[in-house]
């Protein structure tokens, strides 16, 4: 395998995080809205953690990205993103799974008073790791501050980055009971919103790179001509 194929399978992977990521991220925060799955006392479900989890895990190569494209205008700032997008979604994708592992210890017979008492007092042995969970949205804010003052990606996409890092830690945050119903959902549809038409473009370079790569047979020009035509 050249060098050619390894980028275009590489934008492949990159169309699927762009749409599977922000998609799974907006199935988990519209359950949550609707109460599905709720776990007492009724902030959290475990059906959000499921799709949280996962879409969140999607963000690690979607901050990257960004962080490269950012950085063309704005190295520092490309170079920060990726370190606070790499520890804000990793940590996430823990605090997403922790609904899970919660409705699992409560189906086995743990007691409310233990989750009461942990969430009263977390301890700094916790919170030395959730506390890092903030800088997933921080990060799509900077990202989008970043590609709106440097071009680097269309303006209406920079809006949606940073009001859905507004409007995220509204209710994961601040834990605000009107934006645990309206911000919070909002934030996954505006990432819907900026990221899917990105993961979209790259599927067509992808396409693109496949039916024009040398040594490429009219059969795999053509499939990857129709795969460009249906994306349109």
């Amino acid at each position: 395998m050249n060098s050619h194929e390894i980028t275009s399978f590489q934008k492949t992977l990159l169309g699927a995080a762009f749409v599977a990521g922000p998609a799974l991220l907006c199935a988990s925060t519209t359950s949550f809205a609707l109460g599905i799955g709720l776990i007492p006392p009724g902030v959290s479900s475990w059906v959000e953690g499921i799709f949280g989890s996962l879409g969140i895990a999607c963000f690690v190569p979607i901050y990257l990205e960004l962080s490269r494209r950012v950085g063309r205008s704005h190295p520092r700032l490309g170079a920060l993103t990726s370190v606070t997008g790499l520890f804000g979604a990793t940590v996430g994708v823990a605090l997403e799974f922790l609904r899970v592992a919660e409705h699992a210890f409560r189906s086995n017979g743990a007691a409310d008073g233990v989750f009461a008492a942990t969430y009263s007092n977390p301890g700094w042995e916790f919170l030395s790791v959730a506390l890092l969970g903030p800088l997933f949205p921080l990060t799509s804010i900077l990202l989008g501050v970043g590609a709106f003052a440097g071009r680097t990606m269309p303006r209406g996409v920079a809006a949606c980055l940073v009001a859905a890092g507004v409007g995220f830690p509204l209710a994961q945050v601040a834990g605000l009971e009107l934006a645990l119903r309206f911000t919070y959902p909002a934030a996954g549809v505006l990432w819907l919103i900026a990221l899917a038409p990105l993961g979209v473009a790259y599927f067509r370079e992808a396409a693109s790179e496949r039916r024009n790569a040398p040594g490429a047979t009219p059969v795999q020009r053509r499939n990857a001509r129709w795969n460009v035509l249906a994306s349109e």
